[in-house]
Order: structure tokens, then sequence, then C-alpha cells
């Protein structure tokens, strides 16, 4: 039976059919503020305080120090376990040393990932092969390297998305090299809006791919996987 890792995202598990395969990658994909990076700091946080899995997270457009301020924000330490050596935290330097086919300083990153047995890998965001590779084609052959490498290292992978269209949107290269994709969308009926979720695949696992809504609380994110989003039950009447 494969071993399936818990995100610890209430409501959102039982939409992925039980949690994410272990070495898989996943795209979490969405336009601003709609709760992409909460899901994935959640999902390490998750590792780190429950299953005593260590995670890397890359961050591109912000600073170590923001990505922990950030999360101390719902209650989750990540300079305690940055400290015990169970999290690592990276940003945009790491391309200063770059490795001349991804693009990036792959040693640090295998280097860091062996010594700390790391389980969760998250990369926030894929617009960082966008700069390295104007070309789609090149672009998609190094993510697709990218994933590769993280297989081999075992890491259950979150790959954050940015779309800059709400739903439906459009698929972009991530979504089709991915194990896994889930869509995040605002959802709008007259004054209302609402976070919804979608599962669109996870390969292996029986998903449940109604859309959802979900909320942002002081204590991370929530699925309501029972819950039609109220704007789109008033659409649909």
């Amino acid at each position: 039976m494969k071993n399936l890792l818990k995100t610890g995202i209430l409501g959102l598990d039982e939409l992925l059919g039980g949690g994410l395969p272990e070495g898989s990658s996943i795209v979490v994909s969405g336009p601003p503020g709609v709760g992409k990076s909460n899901i994935a700091m959640q999902y390490v946080y998750t590792g780190l305080s429950q299953y005593d899995e260590a995670g890397l997270y890359l961050n591109i457009e912000e600073s170590v120090e923001d990505v922990v301020e950030y999360a101390s924000g719902f209650g989750w330490d990540f300079n305690k376990y940055v400290e015990l050596k169970k999290l690592a935290i990276l940003d945009r330097s790491i391309f200063e040393k770059a490795d001349l086919e991804l693009g990036m300083d792959i040693e640090l990153l295998n280097d860091l990932i062996r010594e700390m047995d790391v389980k969760r890998f998250v990369l926030d965001s894929t617009t960082v092969f966008d700069h390295l590779f104007a070309d789609p084609r090149p672009k998609r052959r190094h993510m697709i390297r990218f994933l590769e490498l993280m297989k081999k290292n075992k890491c259950t992978t979150l790959l954050i998305a940015e779309e800059y269209e709400s739903f439906p949107g459009k698929f972009i290269a991530e979504h089709f090299i991915s194990d896994g994709l889930i869509v995040l969308f605002w959802s709008t009926y007259r004054a209302n809006t609402e976070r919804c979720l979608w599962v669109v695949k996870v390969r292996g696992n029986k998903i449940v791919s109604d859309i959802r809504s979900l909320k942002i609380t002081d204590k991370g994110v929530v699925v309501y996987s029972k819950e039609v989003p109220f704007t789109l039950l008033k659409e649909g009447g």
C-alpha cells in the first residue's frame, strides 16, 4: 500500500483521497491572495509538528524573515524547527550560484535534502522558471528535470503556480507535468466573494473532484469538504 502524507488541512485530505502520495509533485495554482502559500506553509508545518518530517521551503519572492514572520501569525513557529535543523528556508539567493541546466544551486539543494532527510518540499513559486527560461520548451524540460530530482530524493513536493485569471482560467505547463493539481479561485456573486478549491487530479488516488469553499482562519486553512460554495449555488440559481 502506498504511503500518503497528510496535509493537516481540515477537509483537504478527504478531497485528496487520504493525502499526498509519497514522492509525488502537486501543483497548487491560483490568483493572488487566494491561499496558495498558506496551504504550502501549513503542509510543511504539519510534517514538522505532527509527523517529525523535515521540510524545505524555497520562496522566490520573499525573504526568509518574511516567511517566518507570516507563518508566526498562524502560530506556526518555523524558527523552532530551523534551530532544530528540521526545516530549511531558502530565498532567491540560491540562484546566485546557478546550475547551467536548472538555473539554481542544485548541489546545495541536494546536500540539504540528504543531510536533513527532507520529506516535504515547497517551491513558491514556479514563476522562477519563467524568468530563467523565456522559451516555453526549455522551461517545460527543465521543470520536468527538477521534479525528477525531487522524486529521486523521495520528496513530496508542492509547487505554487501563479495565475492571473480566476476560474476557469487556463491550464499551464505545470498542470500537465505534475502528479497532482489543486486549483484555487475566487468566486463572486453580486457583492459576495469567497475562496474556492478544486482538486483536479492526484495520480493513483481516488479523489473528490467537487468544488468546495475554503477559508483562512487565524489557525490556518480550512476546506469545507461537504459544502458547495454559496456563490456557486447562487450562480446556479
